[in-house]
């Protein structure tokens, strides 16, 4: 009997599965408390989730904020979206991370390429696999790093010196390859102790390079097949050429992973028998070895431990994730500098500021101790987050308080009934520039206005800055303080060297309507994300 003369038989019984499904979907979709609440009208079968899933929503979000408050809901498909940019409904939202986790769908399609890692852990695993891989990015390993923020730094220094030369004292560039290929640069030598050599002119690629560019690109790509993967999973047996590209550069990054895992665990072995037994802790190397060092820690009790095989199987995530904090701090940079090339005046005082240090070479101290600096680059961070929006779903029953009433079809309410599965917008860039928290310039860069925060931003659930850039919570970004201090390494060092002027109009760079948010060329948007500058000497 062939499957064409089965399947008819089955057509009825289809038919009624369909049916069932739908109106489950639908009986699930109307009974929603949710939909109580003031928002947008329908918006077709899909509701808002393909012009989501293509654009950065925000500035649709904030026009809603205008029409209907700033708690509302809408539906994406077949759920109901609660968005809201009350700072103590987000508090509760983000602190809790056992009922209000990341989607599942996100973390089994991320999951499906890359292994499960720290980027996918939740609840118990979450602070397990934290506690172990913590030791990298804490501050005295970040210290650690200093030196070779300022030697790449100083290397594309030297790069924009020789271009300036050839073009007789002004030079072209464009400012978001150089950030990107300098962190890239940074990220190899920091993950792995691998010099990608993105900053070597002259060095050829080799494979691990290779594998980062490929996850770099993919982490940005946004179309409509992946859309339909993401929402309808069953399509995910279907790989498309970027998922087994994507699965390549898993199987190097796991060859290369165990490579390192293997001669760090040799090292550590020599060391014990130096010492007799006793266990030594180093301060220094890349997160990998840091990582496998963390580990074999006599503090850990064992059921915390990782495997060796745990660990490469983590790998590509990490990598995944390492390489995500490579393309945020290349944007958050290429950002900073449009804002001094568009404001003159503050790239001026800034580099005044810059050369009250003496050395060329200045410790995290001193940088730290640079006010206005960190005032321009807490100014551009809070206009410009990498990730304009995130997203959480309540894992089950809950309620959420906020701290504006709301009215729910004539009630007024501070308390929402929240149901297991409702997705929750995280409204990132929203909140960062919601004039009701920082004033009605908020759409302005002014980096003098941290030197008088209003009181509303205290409000602001963020693990820094007074704003959701990094996010807040047991899911803010581990990495915000190496991300932090690449970036005064680099502005220290180019800043004493050059001065820096926009190409084009200030109205001509737009931001990219991809998942992570860098700067176009309005009227070149074919080549992607470019920052056209002109460089000089200073």
């Amino acid at each position: 009997m062939s499957l064409t003369d089965v399947l008819p038989g089955f057509g009825p019984l289809l038919g009624v599965l369909f049916v069932l499904y739908f109106g489950w979907l639908y009986l699930k979709y109307s009974r929603n408390p949710l939909l109580r609440l003031p928002g947008p009208p329908e918006n077709g079968l899909w509701g808002y989730a393909r012009s989501f899933w293509t654009t950065d929503p925000t500035e649709l979000h904030e026009e809603w904020v205008r029409l209907y408050g700033r708690t509302m809901s809408y539906r994406v498909v077949a759920d109901v979206c609660l968005y809201t940019t009350d700072t103590k409904a987000l508090a509760q939202i983000l602190s809790h991370d056992n009922v209000y986790q990341k989607p599942h769908k996100v973390r089994t399609f991320i999951a499906e390429m890359l292994g499960t890692g720290i980027l996918l852990s939740e609840g118990t695993s979450t602070s397990h696999t934290r506690e172990t891989g913590n030791p990298a990015f804490g501050p005295v390993q970040i210290r650690e790093f200093n030196s070779l923020f300022l030697d790449k730094a100083s290397q594309l220094r030297d790069i924009l010196a020789s271009m300036v030369f050839r073009n007789a004292g002004i030079a072209p560039v464009d400012m978001y390859t150089w950030m990107h290929r300098l962190t890239l640069d940074v990220i190899g030598e920091a993950a792995f102790g691998c010099n990608l050599g993105t900053l070597d002119l002259d060095q050829k690629p080799n494979e691990l390079c290779d594998a980062f560019r490929l996850v770099s690109h993919s982490v940005t790509r946004m179309s409509l097949l992946p859309m339909l993967r993401f929402f309808f999973p069953v399509l995910r047996i279907f790989p498309d050429e970027q998922t087994r590209r994507f699965r390549r550069a898993r199987k190097t990054m796991r060859r290369f992973a165990t490579k390192v895992i293997a001669q760090k665990r040799k090292e550590m072995g020599e060391l014990l028998e130096r010492l007799g037994g006793k266990q030594g802790r180093r301060r220094k190397g890349n997160f990998l070895s840091l990582l496998v060092e963390a580990n074999m820690s006599s503090d850990l009790l064992e059921g915390q431990r990782l495997s060796d095989e745990t660990m490469v199987d983590g790998t590509p995530c990490r990598v995944f994730f390492l390489v995500a904090g490579h393309e945020t701090t290349s944007a958050t940079l290429a950002w900073i500098f449009y804002e001094i090339g568009r404001y003159p005046v503050v790239q001026e005082k800034l580099r005044s500021e810059l050369f009250t240090i003496p050395s060329e070479r200045p410790t995290m101290d001193e940088l730290a101790s640079l006010h206005y600096l960190d005032c321009v680059i807490r100014e551009a961070i809070r206009l410009h987050p990498s990730i304009p929006s995130s997203l959480r779903v309540a894992v089950e029953d809950d309620s959420v308080t906020l701290g504006t009433p709301v009215v729910a079809r004539d009630q007024t309410t501070c308390r929402l009934f929240v149901c297991k599965g409702t997705p929750i917008v995280i409204p990132i860039l929203a909140i960062n520039r919601d004039k009701s928290l920082w004033g009605e310039d908020a759409f302005e860069f002014r980096p003098e206005r941290w030197d008088a925060l209003p009181d509303a931003v205290l409000g602001i659930p963020g693990i820094w800055g007074h704003n959701l850039t990094f996010m807040g919570g047991q899911h803010a970004c581990l990495g915000y303080r190496f991300a932090l201090n690449e970036i005064k390494a680099v502005m220290f060092t180019l800043l004493r060297a050059f001065h820096f002027e926009l190409a084009v109009a200030p109205n001509e760079i737009g931001a990219s309507p991809t998942l992570l948010s860098r700067p176009i060329h309005r009227s070149d948007t074919e080549h992607g994300p470019q920052l056209p500058m002109l460089v000089s000497p200073c």
